[in-house]
């Protein structure tokens, strides 16, 4: 079935010269086809329409015969060849069928189809994502910073406990849904996950000296390679979520993505509160974004609970106001590096589980500080 290439828009007329979603003209070459959308699949999920693709795959809105609205993620077929995409694949299912708090995304089942395509069907998530949120806001006032970082450590704390480091989190993998009390958070993505127990599954030699994940925001230890990463890797990822919420900014930021990596090895990230002198901040809040960026991991929080329980103290007392905002403000480093779903106007943003971070990761930063490799941009 033939789909709008802007975005991404089934088209029920092949020869249509613009999509009626988005407007936009007719490519040169014409409407791509693709040959599972439409298709039911396992003989009960149709794939209705396309959420996003990228260069390791399609995500999908499926419909179940049940009722049942699920995404289905599937990894080419060429790609499903290659040993090392398949086992990354793989471990992303197994990771996330290892997890089933609130603030993870419930896997039904995972498998390869007749014709060789992997896939996993999970829950449909729909909202937006904190790239979305922070490139429309400018950044976000402390109680509602303090809310989402809450429930990232809330979720966090449970892949941890699990024997997991998620290893790529970034704005793009923090989904935001609207529960009864606000912005839900679901994180997704768990495509280069770690895992602390080798009896499940560790990385394997194979990825000795490679490092995987989105450069912004790795830790010093991910940046090095370092084959040893704990949950005080994700914790330092999640500070700089923290500072991008509080300032709008990156703690390192630098339109060379190798720069960032450099930087965070040989200089300490600068206080929120020297960043944004224009805003006010709870001296509790800068000490725990400072401890969370700290580059020497024995000195940030131990474990996500640490945080988590500093976070609750200091929603207590945070405050909602929020100064006036610039525009575009997370930067083309960051964007160099991401990915997002944009659905044609009037319709809901949906999002899948784990689902935009495939489209770009499960890509590989492979370095000895001095080489990068496999990931795409937006």
């Amino acid at each position: 079935m033939r789909y709008c290439v802007h975005c991404q828009s089934t088209l029920v007329d092949a020869d249509a010269e613009a999509c009626i979603a988005c407007k936009q003209s007719r490519p040169p070459r014409g409407w791509p086809d693709d040959p599972l959308l439409g298709t039911t699949i396992l003989g009960r999920l149709r794939l209705a329409r396309r959420l996003g693709a990228g260069g390791m795959g399609t995500v999908y809105h499926a419909q179940g015969r049940d009722g049942a609205r699920l995404a289905v993620k599937t990894l080419h077929t060429w790609l499903s060849q290659s040993e090392d995409m398949n086992r990354r694949f793989r471990r992303e299912a197994r990771a996330a069928s290892r997890l089933s708090g609130p603030h993870t995304v419930r896997v039904h089942e995972a498998g390869e189809l007749p014709d060789g395509t992997l896939y996993i069907a999970m829950d449909l998530v729909e909202g937006e994502s904190l790239t979305d949120r922070i490139e429309r806001e400018g950044w976000l006032s402390e109680r509602a910073t303090l809310r989402i970082i809450g429930q990232l450590a809330e979720g966090l704390s449970e892949a941890h406990a699990a024997g997991l480091v998620h290893r790529d989190l970034k704005p793009d993998n923090v989904y935001l849904t609207q529960g009864a009390e606000g912005d839900h958070v679901k994180i997704l993505d768990f495509g280069i996950v770690k895992y602390l127990d080798a009896a499940l599954g560790t990385v394997g030699h194979t990825d000795t000296g490679r490092v995987f994940g989105t450069p912004e925001y790795m830790s010093p230890e991910q940046a090095r390679g370092d084959e040893n990463l704990d949950q005080r890797s994700d914790i330092f990822s999640a500070g700089i979520l923290l500072f991008l919420c509080l300032t709008g900014r990156l703690p390192w930021e630098s339109p060379d993505p190798r720069a960032s990596m450099v930087r965070r090895l040989t200089d300490d990230a600068p206080l929120i509160s020297v960043v944004r002198p224009d805003l006010t901040f709870a001296p509790a809040l800068v000490t725990l974004c400072a401890r969370m960026l700290a580059r020497d991991p024995d000195q940030r929080p131990a474990e996500m609970h640490e945080v988590l329980s500093a976070v609750h103290g200091l929603e207590r007392s945070a405050s909602d106001h929020v100064e006036a905002r610039p525009a575009n403000v997370v930067g083309a480093a960051a964007t160099a590096t991401t990915m997002v779903y944009h659905a044609p106007a009037g319709e809901t943003r949906a999002l899948w589980a784990l689902g935009a971070g495939f489209l770009v990761a499960m890509a590989a930063v492979a370095l000895g500080l001095s080489r990068c490799e496999g990931f795409t941009g937006r």
